[in-house]
């Protein structure tokens, strides 16, 4: 998946520029430290400044890859054997760049002190224990996303576009992928409780309808015969879409109610997500159709 690719690159550069950025923060803090108490220099000192940099180096890793396992299950995506490698690759350089930058800044005061020789060494040592731990952090991301999503339940972000005919990319921006994942998996357990299938379906559709109502309404922006009637239609089409999410949100948390039971539900909670479909269908042109299509729904929660 491209495009998760190079919004995961984004993601993983900005991280990198943050943490550099808090271990400069820690860099001038031990410099103000150790200068106040005329130690500038001194072992302590430097020892302090390594520290921050294994330190930056261990926390880079542990967020490089919480960055990759959190977005590619969340869309259940694995992680391929070239983007395992253009990860290592990648992620060793920027540790490289960290290392060559500190060792430029302090070596010329090791060799003042005579301990350049110890210095270089434990540069070069950070240097291979960090690459074996890349190595070995994304290897096993690897085979644990291979493992989780293999045996997951939930409908892949592409088979979810297909059943509502709405984009990957429009349900991406809308951050409502993992809500339809969730709701499906709910739907199972109503089901093995009793419940209709017919609900389900009739739900499905809901979100069905309304999002074809969006694409009818998104393929006449052209037709505006002036940039402000097309400004108009697009404004429309954003103004639906939020309300597409609503739908979404709403009937996940309707879902929710129906899985508690008559004495657990939130009478009031329910009332007003009613209350709020209304309005949004009553807008629309299948106003009628879409309520219609909520009635089984709400027998289960009467």
């Amino acid at each position: 998946m491209e495009d998760l690719d190079k919004t995961l690159d984004i993601m993983e550069r900005d991280k990198c520029t943050a943490m550099l950025a808090e271990n400069s923060v820690r860099l001038k803090k031990n410099n103000i430290k150790f200068t106040t108490t005329q130690q500038k220099h001194s072992q302590a000192h430097l020892d302090a400044q390594y520290a921050s940099y294994e330190k930056l180096i261990r926390t880079l890793i542990r967020q490089l890859i919480n960055i990759e396992k959190k977005i590619r299950l969340k869309y259940l995506v694995p992680l391929e054997s070239s983007r395992a490698k253009k990860l290592m690759a990648s992620w060793n350089t920027e540790i490289e760049d960290a290392l060559e930058f500190f060792k430029r800044k302090f070596r010329d005061v090791h060799k003042q002190r005579g301990s350049v020789e110890e210095f270089d060494n434990n540069i070069a040592q950070t240097l291979r224990e960090a690459k074996i731990l890349v190595d070995t952090e994304v290897t096993k991301l690897k085979d644990t996303l291979e493992r989780e999503i293999g045996v997951s339940d939930k409908i892949q972000p592409s088979e979810l576009s297909n059943i509502y005919g709405v984009d990957e990319s429009v349900l991406i921006d809308l951050q409502v992928i993992d809500s339809l994942q969730e709701m499906h998996l709910l739907f199972k357990k109503l089901e093995d409780a009793g419940c209709d299938g017919e609900v389900f379906i009739s739900l499905n559709e809901t979100i069905k309808m309304y999002a074809k109502d969006v694409k009818k309404v998104e393929g006449t922006v052209w037709s505006g015969r002036s940039a402000d009637q097309r400004k108009e239609i697009k404004m429309r089409v954003a103004k639906m879409n939020l309300n597409l999410k609503e739908i979404i949100l709403s009937l996940y948390a309707l879902i929710q109610q129906a899985l508690l039971g008559g004495e657990k539900r939130n009478g009031d909670v329910i009332s007003k997500i009613r209350n709020n479909l209304e309005k949004i269908f009553e807008s629309g042109t299948e106003s009628e159709a879409l309520l219609d299509k909520l009635e089984p729904l709400w027998g289960v929660l009467n």
